[in-house]
């Protein structure tokens, strides 16, 4: 079958599977929706460039018989199901990585329940994601599936100046964080150092005490630099049923980074005691408890990150999801 890709994140030399793919019998198409032009970056809502390469790739799905329409994330599987009803609606539909930060309400959920009726799997990050989202979208369980974040060891940039002299912890990511938990948990350490690195809306209106530092939009290298010259990383979520987190969390696995995470159904596929230290969401003594076990205790924490980082090689690998695609593939294909 041949694979029509579509983000409206990736960049234009992002190929998805492909550099992993030795099987002739899968192929591969990228359609890139980050905006191109002096239009796209001005008119935003809508999105024109996702637009455009949704468009693109449900008019180049038309053409083959063998096509597969894989969209990448929520939005962009909307925007493609809806054009696919018109343009190619025998093409059989993918919704890959499909994770809500907030969920659709109103209007929106209205569309979604109508034109996501027409997908034939969708791929969660979590298994707690598969009945929630199965409910919310009064779609069957059955077509959702759940595959954990898969990535290669993170690129680190090299000779990066640390944040802070001493010995410091880290957070990281900007989905689904409470970061006022955090602020007020090093307030309570004074004695602990933190650096965050988040988007400016993660971390607006929040009152930082001095010993925690912040950073916004730097480059992915550099982030993850920060984050393996670290003790330890917090990923401080918002609730006991916040599915985020997944892409820091398994990048942090993958480097050895110790972690500390919130108690959470949406990420119990990656953590448990034996693998990080588990705190109760909004307890920022619980937290402030947890970070100072990282820092006082380093040979505890290496340990339960070295689990963790066995656990990520074996599941969090890319070669994980090509070999859904690969099972895929034997499925559309006895179909025929």
């Amino acid at each position: 079958m041949h694979y029509i890709n579509i983000s409206d994140l990736a960049d234009r030399d992002w190929r998805f599977l492909e550099p992993y793919n030795t099987s002739p019998e899968l192929t591969w198409d990228m359609h890139y929706g980050r905006p191109r032009n002096m239009l796209e970056q001005r008119i935003t809502r809508p999105a024109l460039g996702r637009y455009r390469a949704c468009l693109s790739a449900v008019r180049a799905a038309r053409q083959r018989k063998s096509a597969v329409l894989v969209s990448h994330l929520p939005n962009v599987t909307l925007a493609t199901a809806a054009m696919a009803r018109v343009i190619a609606p025998n093409c059989p539909h993918i919704a890959f990585a499909f994770n809500y930060t907030h969920l659709p309400t109103g209007r929106r959920l209205d569309l979604s329940r109508s034109h996501f009726k027409a997908v034939q799997e969708f791929t969660v990050f979590s298994r707690y994601e598969v009945r929630l989202y199965a409910e919310l979208f009064d779609l069957p369980s059955e077509r959702f599936t759940f595959l954990p974040w898969a990535m290669e060891v993170p690129e680190v940039a090299e000779d990066q100046p640390r944040p802070f002299e001493r010995p410091y912890l880290c957070a990281i990511g900007g989905e689904g964080r409470d970061y006022r938990v955090l602020a007020d948990a090093m307030r309570m350490a004074p004695e602990l150092r933190l650096a965050i690195v988040a988007r400016p809306a993660s971390v607006e209106g929040i009152s930082f005490p001095d010993n925690v530092k912040i950073f916004t939009n730097l480059p992915a290298p550099v982030t993850w630099a920060i984050a393996k010259q670290s003790c330890g990383m917090a990923i401080a979520l918002r609730s006991d049923r916040t599915p985020n987190g997944h892409v820091t969390m398994v990048g942090a696995q993958r480097l050895g980074v110790p972690l500390v995470v919130t108690c959470s159904v949406g990420v119990a596929d990656y953590v448990d005691a034996q693998t990080a230290l588990m705190v109760q969401p909004q307890e920022a003594a619980d937290m402030a408890q947890a970070l100072r076990a990282i820092a006082d205790d380093p040979v505890g924490a290496q340990e339960r990150a070295a689990r963790a980082r066995a656990n990520a090689e074996r599941e969090c690998d890319p070669r994980v999801w090509l070999r859904y695609f690969v099972d895929l593939d034997a499925r559309f294909k006895s179909l025929v």
